[in-house]
């Protein structure tokens, strides 16, 4: 399976074209990094104390995927607020590919890119929500009739790290499953009441999951592991995902973030240890980001 990435270049600060917006965001850069496994930039919370956690996975299964990216299509940071023909920043010719990521794309683009992506092979195009200014309910429902009318399964997860492939959606499905991303999976061996080791099984886009797992290990399995241990470096990873409440889901995509990762290891926990169960609902967020 082949990834295509649209995503928006890196903006350099200077005069501006009048009526324009700026689509710049450091997630794409996470997510971008994170499937390449060139972890070093965005994964800096161990500091000095590194222990390099991702080192025992290669022996596993594959954290580096750039042999399945067919490309990473930068689109201009400043755009003008309205574009009237997308084919003058999108090429009409795309890279052949199965799934299409689009992270905070234009919406005057992204209606285009569908049939780009059908001409090129793609099946599947995923649009991830870490902004609820991102994807308009409106632009949304016309995105998904397009992609009914070409055939094309569709998700736009709120945020990334909440993705699941429903049910009639196999191409999105092995996407999760090759490139291990989407909501958080994530096995641990308890003994003696403690947690001794853990495995990443799908990560949140960003990596985030990999720091989270790794710090579970020497921790004591009790009912606050997640107020207590879970928040504390889900939150320090950081997560970049908005404190803007999203009307869809009534809470903010941020404080989503934290909720997949809380049930990722309360369900870790209860498969290690049947019976055992810890907090996972609403646990109270803390911190700023």
């Amino acid at each position: 399976m082949k990834l295509l990435i649209v995503c928006n270049d890196k903006w350099k600060p200077g005069p501006r074209m009048p009526f324009s917006v700026i689509m710049e965001d450091m997630f794409a850069e996470r997510v971008v990094k994170h499937l390449q496994n060139d972890y070093k930039d965005i994964c800096n919370g161990c500091d000095k104390d590194c222990d390099h956690c991702r080192d025992k996975y290669p022996v596993l299964y594959p954290v580096d995927f750039k042999e399945y990216i067919a490309g990473i299509l930068l689109l201009p940071a400043e755009m003008p607020y309205y574009v009237d023909d997308p084919g003058e920043f999108l090429p009409e010719e795309l890279p052949e590919h199965d799934v299409i990521l689009a992270i905070h794309i234009h919406e005057d683009l992204l209606l285009s890119l569908p049939q780009r992506s059908k001409n090129a092979g793609g099946k599947a195009i995923i649009v991830p929500g870490e902004d609820p200014a991102w994807l308009s309910q409106w632009i949304r429902g016309r995105l998904a009739k397009i992609c009914d009318n070409l055939g094309m399964e569709y998700a736009f997860p709120k945020p990334f790290c909440a993705l699941d492939a429903a049910p009639g959606q196999p191409v999105i499905a092995e996407f999760m499953r090759q490139f291990r991303i989407g909501r958080p999976k994530i096995k641990v061996v308890v003994q003696d009441g403690k947690i001794v080791d853990s495995l990443v099984i799908t990560s949140a886009p960003c990596g985030c999951t990999y720091y989270v797992a790794r710090n579970l290990i020497g921790k004591e399995v009790n009912e606050d592991l997640n107020p207590e241990v879970t928040a504390k470096y889900w939150h320090s990873y950081p997560c970049v995902a908005s404190m803007d409440v999203d009307r869809d889901l009534g809470d903010t995509p941020l404080h989503k973030g934290g909720y997949v990762h809380y049930e990722a290891v309360a369900e870790a926990i209860e498969e290690a240890v049947p019976g055992m169960k810890i907090k996972k609902d609403k646990v109270q967020i803390t911190g700023k980001k």
